[in-house]
């Protein structure tokens, strides 16, 4: 356990340190960083490790399966336990987007690439591309439908996030670069050009990342509703890992991939569960409250999971 905390997480811990400090220490708009991750590196990071990875065989399909999945399971678990109690519809909304949507983004990719190199950082993207996609749908109607809006502006709204989304495109772009038989080793001129400029913008896309969830981070929260931050926190990083061991041993996953599919599934609650929470009036104090709990106490649990996984 010792060797993960210090391999994986302490590199991690380093740098998002430097992001706690920065946001005590001088007024940076943590807004513009955001969006300069979202729409700029994050983008040219997928394309260029789609176009670079080995996609043969189904791995990444089960990757997906085991990420789309794992939602539908935890919101099953969610309303069993939730709905005999008559938790308020607000309250299962703070709830069911604090525990569904993990940060396998900010905080799981780099800790892929940091436990199981490139290989398990390419097997993360997928789970990271699917998470993104439904926290941008299924994550608004949920916070959508405890802010009491529903119907058509619902679907308006998930839709348009879906539209903007920059990853989409990057996906999108990197098959049909694929399909022309481009090749990142033996490209030269323009082409080879090109790749080298979104690689490196690519490159400093984890960094950038780690960076801004220490200045999430160090921004402090007070915790409201201690009770549904502490159910949000054990089903988010106990309960989570524990049905993605399942449904990924019945999907067929084995090894590195069922691993890192585990340890992203044991990821605290997304940061940016907090922007639509607040867009919807959806117990944003609570959601805040559970990003920070799940952030700080995933460095114990993590690194029990890690040791248990990398066996």
């Amino acid at each position: 356990m010792l060797e993960v905390l210090l391999e994986v997480l302490l590199p991690i811990a380093v740098v998002a340190a430097v992001g706690v400090g920065l946001r005590r220490a001088l007024p940076l708009d943590q807004a513009t960083l955001n969006r300069v991750v979202i729409y700029g590196l994050s983008p040219a990071l997928i394309f260029t490790s789609l176009v670079g990875a080995d996609l043969s065989g189904d791995g990444a399909l089960r990757m997906l399966a085991l990420s789309v999945g794992l939602v539908l399971l935890l919101g099953a678990l969610i309303a069993a336990v939730a709905l005999p109690l008559g938790v308020r519809r607000v309250d299962l909304s703070a709830l069911l987007l604090t525990s569904l949507f993990m940060n396998s983004g900010n905080y799981g990719l780099p800790a892929a690439r940091f436990a199981f190199g490139e290989a398990g950082f390419t097997e993360a993207l997928f789970f990271f591309i699917a998470q993104s996609i439904m926290a941008q749908t299924l994550g608004i109607a949920v916070a959508a439908t405890g802010g009491a809006q529903t119907g058509r502006g619902i679907v308006r709204a998930a839709a348009g996030r879906v539209l903007r989304m920059p990853q989409v495109y990057a996906v999108l772009a990197a098959l049909l670069v694929r399909a022309t038989g481009f090749d990142p080793a033996d490209a030269q001129g323009a082409g080879a050009g090109v790749f080298a400029g979104l690689s490196l913008l690519g490159a400093a896309t984890l960094p950038l990342m780690l960076v801004i969830l220490g200045m999430q981070l160090g921004a402090g929260v007070t915790v409201e509703q201690p009770g549904l931050v502490a159910v949000a926190s054990v089903i988010r990083l106990v309960a989570s890992p524990l049905l993605a061991y399942g449904l990924g041993l019945a999907l067929g996953l084995s090894g590195m991939s069922l691993a890192v599919g585990v340890m992203l599934a044991g990821m605290p609650t997304a940061v940016n569960t907090t922007i639509t929470a607040l867009e919807f009036n959806t117990r944003p104090r609570v959601v805040l409250g559970t990003v920070v709990v799940t952030s700080f106490a995933s460095l114990l649990t993590l690194t029990g999971l890690l040791a248990v996984v990398r066996g």
